[in-house]
This record gives C-alpha cells, structure tokens and sequence, in this order.
C-alpha cells in the first residue's frame, strides 16, 4: 500500500463526536466537527466509522453531506432471533445517517454469535442485507475467535485493532486466511487509543507499568526526530489493510493524519509489547 492508496482507504472513527472517549476521555465539540467534515470533503474523504452505542446525539449526522458513507456497529441480542424486531432495529438505525450510504453493519459484540442463537440472528441480517445494500461484518479484539466466525458465518467484513504493539492479525497469518476467502479487512486502533502517540497518558497508574519501554520508544523516535504519528502511520503501509480507521481529537490531529510523512525503512524500530493487559483496552481500569 502507497500513500495515496491510504488516504483512499482511510476511514474516520467517530466514537468521540458524541461521547467522552480513549484515554484522554475527549469529546470534539460542534465546531470542531463541523471543521473536520468540511475537511474530509476537500479530501475526499467520505467513510465514517461508528456504532450505535456511539449516538447518544441523534442529530450528530442528520446534517452531514449525501456523500459521505456509514460503516456502523450494532450489538444484537436474543430479540434479534425475531426478523421483524431487526428489520424494525436497523430501519431505525439507519435513518440517523441523513439518507446517507449504509455501507455496513459490524456485530459490535460478538458473544452472541457464539449461542445457540446466532446462527438464526445472523441469517435474519443476511436476510435484510439486500434491502439496505450493506456489508455484514464482525467488530473483534481478539484473533483466537476468528477460525470458529469465519467457519460458521459468511462474513464481508473483519474489523479488528492492528498497531505497532498488537500486530497478532499479521503474526498469526490471519490476514492472509482472510485475504484468501476474500473477506475485508478493516483494522482500528492505530494509535491504541493515543497510547502510542502521547507519552503524558503513561503518567497515569494504570500505565505506570510500561512506562520504562515505553519511554525507550518515545526517545528513539525523537531522537530520530520522527513523529509517532508518522511512524504509527508508516508501518501500516507493509500491509494491505482493505480500511484503516483512525480516530482524531480535532482538526489539526486529521490534518497531521492525511499530510503524514512517510519514515525511512532504515529507521524503522523493533518495537514490541507482547502483553494483552497493555494492548487490549477491555483491561484498562
């Protein structure tokens, strides 16, 4: 993947728009957003990632421009085995994107597809899909699930986290399995919820912990002079990642993003934290 590929391929995560979100607890306010949309469109960018959890403002896309499209998670539960209550559910889901583009559903919480009833609620989707010409996909953290999924489902789409700590989906071969049964592969949690691009976040307890590696990894790439964002950015480019999410805070993190300079291979780190507590959210207190 070059440069120009990524900025094609690149979607933005809206969890903060409405809500208090990562670390940092941020939520972008109405200016703010309104700047990054109109940024987006001189762009072209137009793929918004959220979930329902996320909207807790109905009207947060009710103005957006007709371009832009919706990849959007939900989490169905037993109510769901009735094809009615989905096709009421995501009717009315739908219609919080202003007409837009419902380009996919992702399961935000896959347990369910591991009862007795998934198998029904995931064919009551399928059902619907030729209605609202979306994508079916799994939102996931963990990779050991996927040879159970993706053996008893027929999946489009695998939304997972990838980033310079948790590279399972590659060491494990996943990707290539994927890429093999043609199924996307849209990868989230570039920056680990800002872990990996600001250092002040290891002042907090929970992370006291991994502060000694993780300082050895800010002073090698400030003394490189290269920008974790840049490097976060640049490492993606060895795979080829159907979508890349990345969550912004405000205008001038978007912009940093989509203008990201590439860094030399030479000066590429073997940077690596092979512990779940660190690299999977769910753990964080």
């Amino acid at each position: 993947m070059n440069k120009i590929q990524f900025k094609k391929r690149l979607v933005i995560g809206s969890a903060n728009f409405s809500n208090n979100y990562g670390v940092e607890q941020i939520k972008i306010n109405n200016t703010e957003k309104k700047k990054i949309f109109n940024f987006l469109k001189k762009n072209n960018i137009y793929t918004i990632d959220t979930a329902e959890s996320y909207l807790n403002n109905d009207n947060l896309f009710k103005n957006i421009d007709k371009k832009f499209e919706v990849i959007t998670k939900m989490k169905p539960d037993e109510k769901w085995i009735s094809l009615d209550y989905c096709r009421e559910k995501i009717s009315n889901h739908s219609k919080k994107f202003n007409r837009n583009k419902f380009s996919a559903f992702l399961f935000h919480n896959v347990d369910i597809l591991f009862t007795n009833k998934g198998k029904k609620i995931f064919e009551n989707i399928e059902s619907l899909k030729k209605k609202f010409f979306f994508k079916i996909g799994l939102s996931i953290y963990d990779i050991k699930s996927l040879k159970f999924l993706t053996s008893n489902y027929n999946v489009d789409i695998i939304q997972c986290p990838y980033n310079v700590l948790d590279k399972r989906l590659i060491n494990s071969g996943w990707l290539k399995k994927l890429k093999k049964k043609g199924v996307e592969t849209h990868v989230r949690s570039i920056f680990l919820q800002g872990l990996l691009v600001n250092k002040s976040i290891y002042k907090t307890k929970y992370f006291n912990k991994w502060n000694k590696k993780i300082s050895e990894w800010f002073k090698k790439l400030e003394k490189s002079n290269i920008s974790p964002v840049d490097y976060c950015l640049t490492d993606l480019l060895s795979h080829d990642f159907d979508k890349i999410i990345v969550g912004i805070n405000n205008l001038e993190n978007l912009n940093e993003v989509i203008n990201f300079k590439t860094v030399n291979k030479n000066k590429m780190i073997n940077f690596r934290i092979n512990d779940i507590n660190l690299i999977d959210p769910r753990n964080w207190k």
